[in-house]
């Protein structure tokens, strides 16, 4: 077996005994704080050398001590069944106990391309509707949307996923549950798209895949679960019961790690999983901390799940009866490796100094803001925007202000700025369809993919700049290219993950090379510059 086969679970009591799971969709169930489900998961994926995606959904929730922190991906959707899952979380029952409700969705979905588009399209069906029952189903759609189109629009999202090696957490504890919904849901369908030997973590399943009702949730986990393990991504499902939970993804997960858990019923359905163990149902009630019944393919056995970062001899004492839980806790668990720069501090107190340090940034962000705002715009004055152009833009001063948020990062004040309108200084000598990177004039440059000798050093192809050439090469810079569709196609032809601000940089020495163009629209977009042709060997210009 390889490393990713299989995985040191814990071990066996009271023999000490190594237990070892392979990796697959699982399913891991137990009382909040007294099971140890968090931690027995992040064992797994540091032990697995897998990348996983897991979400902070709940402010002051415990979990995972070592991880990346990533910006939360949300892709916009606009097909009915979605939508319908999405109102279906606002509802907190099924759309179709809701009178005309699917017809309406279906109604305003068709032709659509987000939530925007679509909660306008219910404001206007309502009030040109002559029947008063569907104005009032089109009215409560709308007032169900308008819950959630602010609440996306005040959050800053990725356009692309680059994962590290472990846990990598999106922090949504301050969206709204329908929010919260669209984004897991998003990142689902991106593993599910893009990347392969990834884990995602579904936190609280019985509320985000509940039985009996659609969620966007559930839309895309149910395609991911079956098609996803052929290329090595699998769905682990951390849930506090087993009975809420959809039944679909259950059938697919061969892994179920079962822990305390004190509600009758629930008991019960943790004794059915267990092959036929005669387990009494007291002992499921007070299964201590770290503690699960395994149930691994046709196997069921008793486990102390090893801590990511324990020794494995600490572990088989606690097996064996001569250690406990709480002293492994104390002694190993206490303290974090990393989180925000900050060291030997326990999760909550990191935690807060994070968010302090968020709120301090917030609260001077306006100011530095408005400062920097002032100081571009003196600089474009004379170089960059004509007369009417500037007067337009300091017409619209506050709109732009407000429009940047604090996560956008200042990096990208001034390129959002010069978007609002193009530039007027574009080389008269240009075709109007030409790149207009200003100062940029069409050049015959010859270029050589294996090193790009016109003003840069050596460009190796597996570089993302040398990449990018590559699929300037092969025609893909023949029309205007986004930074979004750059990131995609380097993932979907080279299998190559970057952040938007690499791919950005990159892009920019090539404009500087004029080898790209770059042109001011909605959003910036690059596109191959005129005479510009590609050679095997040596770069030379002409």
């Amino acid at each position: 077996m390889t490393a990713f086969e299989k995985i040191l679970l814990g071990f066996e009591m009271p023999s000490g005994e190594p237990v070892y799971v392979g990796v697959h969709h699982l399913a891991i169930f137990g009382m909040t704080q007294l099971s140890g489900k968090t931690t027995a998961l992040e064992a797994l994926i540091s032990r697995s050398g897998l990348k996983a995606i897991a979400f902070k959904t709940k402010r002051g929730e415990g979990g995972f001590t070592k991880f990346n922190l990533v910006i939360p991906y949300y892709k916009p959707r606009a097909d009915w069944q979605f939508v319908e899952g999405l109102v279906n979380v606002a509802l907190g029952e099924k759309v179709k106990y809701e009178p005309g409700m699917r017809y309406a969705i279906m109604k305003v979905s068709r032709g659509r391309k987000d939530l925007r588009e679509i909660r306008q399209a219910a404001v206007d069906l309502a009030k040109e509707s002559p029947r008063e029952f569907m104005k009032s189903v089109y009215e409560k759609l709308a007032a169900y949307l308008d819950i959630v189109v602010p609440e996306l629009e005040k959050w800053r999202f990725s356009e692309h996923l680059t994962l590290d090696e472990g846990v990598n957490v999106m922090d949504l504890s301050g969206m709204r549950l329908e929010t919260q919904h669209l984004v897991i849901a998003s990142t689902i369908e991106y593993a599910f798209s893009y990347l392969d030997h990834v884990v995602v973590i579904v936190p609280e399943a019985w509320e985000t895949l509940p039985q009996g009702k659609m969620t966007p949730v559930k839309w895309v986990a149910q395609q991911f679960i079956r098609k996803g393990a052929a290329i090595g991504n699998y769905l682990w499902l951390d849930s506090q019961d087993i009975g809420g939970i959809d039944k679909t993804p259950l059938r697919q997960c061969d892994n179920w790690l079962m822990g305390r858990m004190k509600e009758a019923h629930e008991v019960e359905r943790i004794l059915k999983q267990l092959l036929g163990m005669k387990v009494p149902a007291e002992e499921i009630q007070t299964l201590p901390l770290g503690h699960f019944y395994a149930a691994i393919g046709n196997m069921v056995k008793k486990v102390y799940v090893l801590p990511a970062a324990v020794p494995e001899e600490a572990g088989q004492r606690v097996a064996r009866g001569e250690l406990t839980p709480e002293q492994i806790r104390d002694t190993y668990l206490k303290k974090i490796t990393s989180i925000g720069g900050d060291t030997n501090l326990d999760f909550k107190q990191a935690w807060e100094n994070e968010k302090e340090k968020r709120e301090k940034l917030e609260q001077s962000f306006p100011d530095m803001r408005t400062k920097i705002f002032n100081e571009i715009m003196e600089k474009i004055k004379d170089d960059y925007v004509s007369r009417e152009d500037y007067k337009a833009l300091e017409k619209e001063k506050a709109e732009l202000l407000e429009d940047l948020s604090v996560y956008e990062g200042l990096e990208h004040f001034f390129e959002r700025l010069i978007q609002r309108h193009t530039p007027t200084s574009i080389p008269t000598n240009q075709p109007t369809d030409a790149p207009t990177a200003v100062g940029l004039q069409p050049v015959k440059t010859v270029v050589d993919l294996e090193e790009v000798k016109k003003h840069a050093p050596k460009v190796p192809t597996d570089t993302m700049k040398g990449k990018i050439l590559q699929l300037a090469k092969a025609g893909f810079f023949d029309a205007w290219r986004s930074v979004g569709e750059v990131g995609s196609a380097l993932v979907d032809r080279y299998s190559f993950n970057a952040t938007e601000q690499a791919i950005n940089g990159a892009l920019k020495d090539l404009v500087n090379e004029q080898i790209l163009g770059m042109k001011h629209t909605d959003r910036n977009r690059w596109k191959l510059s005129p005479d510009v042709v590609f050679a095997e060997k040596e770069a030379k210009v002409r």
